[in-house]
């Protein structure tokens, strides 16, 4: 299901009362409140509700966690040039909410978000175009993760520190490196048809849903509360952005 971030829950809602298996496009809703009716309506009927969070299909991600167990400290970007699209809705939720959700698989079931201090601003739209956020875990785990759709160039990489060791993941190069310049290059992979793929075997009752609409909340929920820390951040109070 792919139409505009505010029409997720009005279209999701009826295909999931009637039975019909979805997989709708990240984020998965606007608000929260959305987010957890569509899970609630997706119980009731006991269709398959999955959020199309696809960077979760790529091989390059799939490696590093695999090697970064425990991580202590994540550092994210994901930058674009402007391209006007998806302007329903601000950065967090355009691209921020990718490396949202691989910091949340990534920091694991366990780790509670703790603290979250962020900035942005609206550049060329009406809502944040540039988003900086970083954000405690009860682990000790600290993330810092930064978006922009106003960057004069593309680039999505993570880098992941942990007790053993650091590695460098280049999302657009699909290369997995280490402190040491070890890399592992990775072929082009069709993420989208994993993503189907997986859907599809979660419908027939082959395997579990990749990422439920609880994992699509849990990155929904840290965005809301990354988007509400941009807007009382100092900044913009300062500036007289806040009243």
């Amino acid at each position: 299901m792919t139409v505009p971030t505010s029409l997720h829950h009005a279209v999701a809602a009826d295909l999931l009362d009637a039975g019909i298996h979805v997989l709708v496009e990240k984020p998965i809703a606007a608000t929260l409140e959305e987010g957890r009716d569509l899970v609630a309506r997706a119980d009731a009927s006991g269709a398959v509700l999955q959020v199309g969070h696809i960077e979760r299909f790529s091989p390059v991600f799939r490696a590093l966690a695999e090697r970064a167990a425990a991580p202590r400290h994540i550092e994210a970007v994901r930058i674009a040039p402007w391209k006007g699209r998806a302007v329903d809705v601000d950065v967090v939720l355009d691209l921020m909410i990718h490396d949202i959700d691989l910091v949340l698989a990534l920091a694991g079931p366990d780790a509670a978000v703790t603290t979250v201090e962020a900035t942005g601003a609206a550049v060329r739209g009406a809502t944040n175009d540039w988003a900086r956020a970083e954000v405690g875990f009860s682990t000790g785990l600290v993330a810092v993760i930064e978006a922009s759709r106003i960057a004069p160039l593309s680039e999505r990489r993570m880098t992941v520190a942990t007790a053993g060791g650091t590695f460098i993941a280049d999302f657009a190069a699909r290369r997995l490196s280490d402190a040491a310049g070890a890399a592992t290059e990775f072929a082009a992979s069709d993420n989208l048809a994993a993503e189907i793929d997986g859907f599809l075997d979660a419908a027939a009752g082959r395997g579990p849903v990749p990422v439920d609409g609880r994992a699509g909340n849990a990155a929904l929920d840290l965005a809301e509360r990354i988007r509400h820390a941009i807007q009382n951040s100092p900044a913009r109070s300062s500036a007289g952005l806040v009243s």
